[in-house]
C-alpha cells in the first residue's frame, strides 16, 4: 500500500497497530507510531487508542501514559488500556488511581482491576472490586480462582467456582490446576474426572493438572486413563503436556513410555530434557543421563539449574565424582549460575562418599548456607563413613545450632568418637542425649483403652 503510495487512514493505522500488539512486533509498532507522526493523524482517536494500547500490551508504561495524557478525548477503552498497561507490570497504585478517577466504567474495566490484584496475590483488594462486580465474567472467575490457588487458599477458589452457574472449560481448568499445585492430587483428579463427565472441553492447562497429580500419587491406573484421554483426542499433545507425560510416566516407574513421549516429541525445550535427566538420575541410569545431556549441548538447548540438580544426582548415584565436579565447575564458572542447596548437597554427597571430605567442606564454606541442615547433614554422614572426627565435630556443632533437638545428630558424632574409642567423648554426647530425651513430652492417645 505505501510502495503505490496510497494514504493510509486513520483506520489502516489502527488495524496496523493492533496487529503489532498481537503479535510482539515493538519494532514495527515504533515505526508504525513515526508513521502517523508525519501523516498528521496523531490527533485521531482511534488511533491515539489503538498506540496506548500497543505500548500497554507491551509494558512500556511511560510510552502509553504519554500517548494518554496527549489526547484530548478520552473514552472508556483508552481508560482501560491504560489500566491494563499498569497491571501488566505490577504498578497496581497507578491502576487504581485511574480506575477511581474513570467517570464511566464497563467489564473489561472491573476485570482488569480484579485479574491484577490476583495475579499479584493481593486478594483481598481483589475480592473487594470482585464483589461489587455487576457483570461478572470468565476472565473475573479465572483470575480469582487462580489467585486463590497461588496464595493456597483452596476453600475461597472453590466457592468462587461454586458460585459460577456454568463454568466454562478454563475455569474448570484453573481448578484442577489450583488443587494440583497445592498438592492435594486426589482432589484434582476428581475434579478432572467431574470435568470430563460434564463433557466439558480439556484444555492444556487441565490436562497438565491433571498431569501432575497423577504424578504426586503415582497412580498407574489413572496415569493409563489420562494416556488414553490423550490418545483420543481430548486435548492437543502440546509441548507442556508432553513434558507433564515424561514427569509422570518416570514417577510411576514407566520409563520405557517417558523415553517413547520423548523420542516423539516434535519440539524439545530445557524442560524436556531437564525432566528426562532427572528420570535417568532417579532410577540409577547415570551414563544414560549424562550421554542425554552432551546431545542437548548439541542442540543448543542451554541448561537451567534444574537440569544440574539431575545431572549432579545422578552423578552422585553412580559415584562419578570427576564428571560430578566438572558439571559443577561448568555451573558455576562457564555459565555462572550461583550454586542452589539442592546443587551443594548433592556435591558433598558425592565427594563424601569418594573420601573427599575436606574438598567437600571446602565446598560448603565457599557457596554453602550456613543454616541449611540437609548439607551439613551430608558432610556429617560421611565422616561417620571415614572417621573423620574433626570435620564431624565441626559439621555436628553447625547442626547442633541449627536444630538443636534433633538426637540424630547427637547420635552420629557419639558414634564416630567410638569408632575411634574416644569413649570419653562419647560418654559426654550420651548425657547431652539423655538431657534431650528428657525434655521431650511424653508420648500419649487419645484412643481410649
Amino acid at each position: 500500500m505505501q510502495r503505490k503510495g496510497i494514504s493510509p487512514s486513520g483506520f489502516t493505522f489502527s488495524s496496523v497497530l493492533n496487529a503489532c500488539a498481537r503479535i510482539r512486533a515493538l519494532l514495527e509498532g515504533k515505526q508504525v507510531h513515526a508513521t502517523v507522526e508525519k501523516s498528521g493523524l496523531l490527533g485521531n482517536n482511534v488511533v491515539q487508542t489503538a498506540l496506548l494500547d500497543m505500548y500497554a500490551k507491551f509494558g512500556f508504561v511511560l510510552d502509553a501514559q504519554r500517548v494518554f495524557d496527549a489526547m484530548e478525548e478520552k473514552d472508556v477503552v483508552a481508560w482501560t488500556a491504560m489500566i491494563c498497561g499498569y497491571t501488566k507490570v505490577g504498578l497496581m497504585d497507578k491502576a487504581r488511581c485511574l480506575f477511581n478517577a474513570m467517570e464511566e466504567r464497563n467489564v473489561v474495566s472491573w476485570t482488569a482491576m480484579v485479574a491484577g490484584y490476583a495475579n499479584y496475590a493481593d486478594m483481598e483488594a481483589a475480592k473487594e472490586l470482585y464483589d461489587r462486580m455487576v457483570e461478572k465474567n470468565s476472565i473475573a472467575w479465572l483470575a480469582m480462582i487462580a489467585g486463590y490457588g497461588k496464595c493456597g487458599e483452596l476453600s475461597e477458589a472453590r466457592r468462587v467456582f461454586d458460585e459460577i452457574v456454568k463454568p466454562d472449560a478454563s475455569c474448570w481448568a484453573a481448578l484442577v490446576a489450583c488443587y494440583a499445585q497445592n498438592g492435594y492430587a486426589k482432589e484434582a483428579i476428581e475434579i478432572y474426572k467431574a470435568m470430563r463427565d460434564q463433557g466439558v472441553r480439556v484444555t492444556e492447562v487441565a490436562m497438565v493438572g491433571a498431569l501432575s497429580a497423577c504424578t504426586q500419587i503415582g497412580d498407574v491406573h489413572v496415569a493409563e486413563a489420562l494416556v488414553k484421554n490423550i490418545e483420543e483426542g481430548c486435548c492437543d499433545r502440546t509441548l507442556f503436556v508432553s513434558n507433564a507425560l515424561i514427569h509422570m510416566h518416570a514417577r510411576c516407574g514407566c520409563m520405557e513410555q517417558a523415553w517413547r513421549e520423548f523420542r516423539t516429541m516434535k519440539e524439545r525445550d530445557v524442560i524436556s530434557y531437564s525432566t528426562m535427566i532427572t528420570a535417568l538420575s532417579d532410577h540409577g541410569e547415570s551414563q544414560e543421563a549424562l550421554v542425554l545431556f552432551s546431545k542437548m549441548q548439541k542442540e543448543g538447548i542451554k541448561p537451567n539449574q534444574v537440569t544440574f540438580i539431575g545431572l549432579l544426582n545422578a552423578c552422585s548415584h553412580g559415584g562419578l565424582v570427576e564428571e560430578g565436579c566438572e558439571l559443577f565447575d561448568l555451573m558455576t564458572q562457564t555459565l555462572g549460575f550461583v550454586p542452589l542447596n539442592e546443587h551443594l548437597t548433592c556435591m558433598v554427597d558425592l565427594l563424601g562418599r569418594a573420601g573427599h571430605l575436606e574438598k567437600a567442606y571446602n565446598l560448603i564454606i565457599e557457596y554453602g548456607s550456613p543454616s541449611d541442615a540437609v548439607i551439613w547433614g551430608a558432610l556429617l554422614g560421611a565422616c561417620k563413613v571415614y572417621g573423620n572426627a574433626e570435620l564431624g565435630k565441626i559439621a555436628a556443632t553447625r547442626l547442633f545450632e541449627i536444630e538443636p533437638e534433633n538426637v540424630g545428630n547427637y547420635v552420629l558424632l557419639a558414634n564416630i568418637y567410638a569408632s575411634l574409642n574416644k569413649w570419653e567423648d562419647v560418654e559426654r554426647l550420651r548425657k547431652m542425649i539423655s538431657e534431650k530425651e528428657k525434655g521431650k513430652f511424653p508420648g500419649c492417645s487419645w484412643v481410649s483403652s
